[in-house]
């Protein structure tokens, strides 16, 4: 193997550097010691080693998938790249990445539900490979919400390319707005989340959801899943209306009270 050279190292160094002046300067000594706890979690902790080497795996079943289909959903984008301010990058933890088809669908399996009664809202929808997949499903009505205009446009392109035998709905849709603004339709709901936000998003998003239950009431599941852990964003689901329906290191299913 190519030793690394000294530039490596000195690039390295110095974007460390940068990150703990920017730390301070936000949060003083309690922010350095936040960025410092979380730069150890991104390069020591099992859990996102596990998730990196599996990254190219899931990888090229991403591109195989985009050949067989004719459609543009893998690779990762910087949210930076496609004109959001630093605020929403910051909310949409940085870029777009397209769910892994084994862990969607595993999730979706636990739904103890006629799915035809239902429509499947996938907050943070990116370039909608969520939404095809979802589509395999005899879902009433297939609904992506996406804030990026330039991945909301990718979805709608990707939704009309879509085809495949194994597709039991073609009522697909996607929006461009705020997740914490959007209404949700007024039948039975699977909110589906790829762990597409931070903490105050999400836990705003769901809140949302939980309003629009108590006033209409109806059957309705949130769906969370992160292919490092849930247990990330696990304080956030810890909430008196959401009742356990499935809990795995990977995903959540969640049946929400009014």
């Amino acid at each position: 193997m190519r030793p690394l050279r000294p530039s490596y190292f000195v690039s390295r160094t110095r974007g460390a550097l940068r990150a703990c002046g920017r730390a301070w300067r936000a949060g003083g000594a309690a922010g350095l010691g936040q960025a410092v706890v979380e730069a150890a979690y991104w390069r020591f902790h099992p859990r996102v080693r596990r998730w990196a080497a599996e990254m190219p795996r899931q990888r090229e079943l991403d591109e195989a998938f985009d050949r067989e289909f004719g459609v543009d959903t893998a690779g990762e984008v910087p949210l930076s790249d496609i004109g959001l301010p630093a605020g929403e990058v910051r909310r949409g933890h940085g870029l777009y990445r397209p769910v892994w088809a084994p862990l969607l669908r595993e999730a979706l399996d636990r739904l103890p539900i006629d799915f035809a009664r239902f429509t499947f809202v996938d907050y943070g929808s990116g370039k909608g490979k969520a939404l095809l997949l979802a589509s395999d499903y005899p879902f009433a009505e297939i609904v992506g919400v996406e804030f990026a205009r330039p991945l909301h446009e990718a979805a709608v392109r990707n939704v009309e390319r879509y085809s495949s035998p194994r597709q039991k709905c073609r009522a697909i849709r996607s929006v461009c707005m705020d997740a914490r603004a959007f209404d949700p339709p007024e039948g039975p709901l699977v909110c589906f989340f790829f762990n597409p936000f931070d903490e105050a998003t999400l836990a705003a998003t769901l809140e949302r959801v939980r309003g629009s239950v108590r006033r209409r009431p109806r059957d309705a599941f949130i769906v969370y899943v992160n292919a490092r852990s849930v247990a990330e964003q696990g304080r956030v689901f810890r909430r008196p209306y959401l009742r356990r329906v499935a809990a795995e290191p990977l995903y959540l299913v969640c049946g929400v009270a009014g």
